[in-house]
């Protein structure tokens, strides 16, 4: 029988700890144990285990930055991931990232070992409320990517530098400037761009067209 092996990411000791036993209850090896998320990247990585057990709350940062990081190569075919939040947005994110199941660290732990088997298994574990949440959330980024791309249909190349350059925080005259255009020129343009966008203010500019992915902050 082949040994699995997995590498355990967690912030506090004793959840380090309880995931460490609940592995063990499994039948699991681990490899490591780790606390930090370069750590859980760099363990990953060496040790290429076939389950990660990550806890989204680590002390350097948190663990998407782990499954993000991560290539299809390196990332584990199985992941589980514990959180203390139950958000549908974060539910969706971790399984875009790679994450076979997601479960709260309340809830969770109670049956560990038997949710690490589950994965193992290639079932996908998700508590039915939080499933839910996240079809509920896969919805709503769903209708942001159709605007997001309704929009980036409508404006034009020069539009789309001139809301890039309004995020990065330049302005009108900057703009102009970087542009080789003139003011005026540049004022057409932001007074379109918000009209496409259906906002007034600069600030609103730049928080609807990174909802839509139109930028990144």
């Amino acid at each position: 029988m082949d040994v699995v092996r997995a590498v355990v990411a967690a912030g506090h000791p004793v959840v380090r700890s309880v995931i460490d036993i609940a592995c063990r209850e499994a039948g699991v090896t681990v490899l490591a144990k780790v606390e930090t998320a370069s750590a859980a990247i760099g363990a990953c990585r060496s040790r290429r285990p076939d389950l990660l057990v990550l806890d989204l709350e680590l002390p350097d940062a948190d663990g998407f930055r782990v499954l993000s990081d991560l290539d299809d190569v390196d990332r584990p075919e199985a992941v589980l991931v514990l959180s203390d939040h139950a958000e549908g947005d974060l539910v969706l994110r971790a399984l875009r990232l790679g994450a076979r199941g997601y479960v709260t660290k309340a809830e969770g732990l109670r049956d560990l070992s038997g949710t690490i088997s589950r994965v193992l298994a290639g079932e996908r574990v998700i508590a039915p409320g939080m499933e839910q949440d996240a079809v509920l959330a896969l919805g709503r980024f769903a209708r942001r990517a159709r605007e997001g791309a309704e929009v980036a249909a409508d404006l034009t190349s020069r539009e789309q530098q001139v809301l890039e350059l309004l995020s990065d925080g330049h302005t009108m005259r900057q703009i102009a400037t970087r542009l080789g255009i003139s003011p005026r020129t540049v004022e057409t343009h932001v007074s379109k761009v918000y009209r496409k966008l259906g906002v007034r203010t600069r600030v609103q500019a730049v928080s609807r067209a990174a909802t839509l992915g139109l930028v990144e902050l």
